[in-house]
């Protein structure tokens, strides 16, 4: 005969079962023998009615095993049943968790943009999307999301529809502002004039563009990270504080050399004129369509200016009007190389003033 402990947590009907065909006892002999009503015998070797005091008692006159261990049987079974509903309420909780998470960030985002994703089950992928956005909980999720987006961006904002991918991309930028290489110099909050004289040089002669800028703008004191634009949220450039340094994001959306300048010195405003280093809360986020907030009017303004001086394009202007824009190459390659502007940049701007959007006249507009 078995000890009770050979068992672990089978119910006790099954060892039951067992002696009686040890003992050659049929189940109908032995229910008569211990005044059991047949059926409930049946129930008990089935798993399906359990082993009270009053049958283990019966259990040990008939069979000799002590009633204590027909009963730690049970007491087993029903600790390891109470454990499995514990579970399942646990997976059931963990389900509607991961329900109310997705209401403030995009978990399909967050998959991708995590090196080795979200985990295994759902119990791994809340803990590292909480992990993600430094909170212990949905509520506290819940509260950043609500402190973090400003509805005014999409109040304003015709393209900008969805603040849960919004939330998610700033999240995304602040992860790789921590992975990026730490800048070579402290920021100097007087350092502007130089630096963009160093980043107008990069762009004007437009080689390895990317990396010239990122060591540049480290050599200032200022992070520079370039990360991939995420549907529904439109963003051109975004910079804040964290830590010692600044940092600029860049999507470089359209992947263009003009694009690129006028965002990046666009961000660089932000970063010398409305962020410092003691309100880490407060972040600057272009987005493509909302130009509404005097902040982002000024950083428009100081882009244009730095990148084309305002006296000079009204000049060139003047001189344009009237002009066929299929005759405006030789003028735009002209003016470029007299003032050391790359011609994308004053053929972008032309375009947006005169409302010409047309294949470019082959002026080069990718960023090398």
């Amino acid at each position: 005969m078995r000890k009770a402990t050979d068992y672990s947590t089978i119910h006790p009907g099954m060892v039951l079962k067992e002696e009686l065909e040890e003992k050659g006892l049929s189940n109908k002999e032995f229910a008569s023998t211990i005044g059991m009503p047949a059926s409930v015998l049946s129930d008990i070797l089935n798993g399906k009615r359990s082993v009270t005091p009053d049958i283990a008692i019966l259990l040990e006159a008939s069979l000799g095993r002590d009633a204590a261990d027909w009963l730690a049987l049970q007491a087993a079974r029903d600790i390891e049943i109470a454990k499995k509903k514990e579970e399942f309420l646990k997976k059931q909780q963990d389900i509607e968790t991961w329900k109310a998470i997705q209401d403030y960030c995009n978990v399909r985002i967050l998959e991708k943009a995590i090196p080795g994703g979200l985990g295994k089950n759902t119990r791994e992928k809340i803990d590292t999307v909480y992990s993600f956005f430094g909170v212990k909980d949905t509520l506290e999720l819940r509260t950043k999301f609500l402190e973090d987006v400003n509805p005014s961006y999409f109040r304003q904002s015709s393209k900008v529809s969805d603040p849960i991918n919004l939330f998610t991309w700033k999240y995304m930028a602040f992860a790789a502002s921590e992975q990026a290489a730490k800048p070579t110099s402290p920021f100097d909050g007087k350092s502007m004039e130089k630096l963009l004289s160093d980043v107008k040089e990069i762009i004007y002669n437009n080689q390895n563009t990317r990396n010239r800028l990122r060591d540049s703008l480290a050599e200032y004191g200022i992070k520079f990270v370039i990360l991939p634009n995420q549907q529904g949220t439109h963003i051109d450039g975004f910079s804040f504080w964290r830590g010692k340094w600044p940092t600029i994001t860049l999507t470089l959306r359209g992947q263009k050399l003009d694009i690129l300048a006028f965002t990046l010195l666009h961000e660089i405003c932000h970063v010398y004129k409305h962020l410092n280093r003691e309100d880490e809360d407060k972040t600057c986020i272009s987005i493509d369509g909302e130009k509404n907030s005097l902040e982002e009017k000024e950083a428009d303004a100081f882009a244009r200016n730095e990148l084309i001086p305002s006296l000079q394009w009204q000049l060139f202007k003047a001189s344009c009007m009237g002009v066929s824009p299929y005759a405006m190459g030789p003028r735009i390659r002209e003016f470029s190389e007299r003032n050391e502007i790359h011609p994308s940049i004053v053929l972008g701007r032309y375009q947006h003033d005169f409302n010409v959007f047309d294949n470019g006249r082959g002026i080069e507009r990718s960023i090398t």
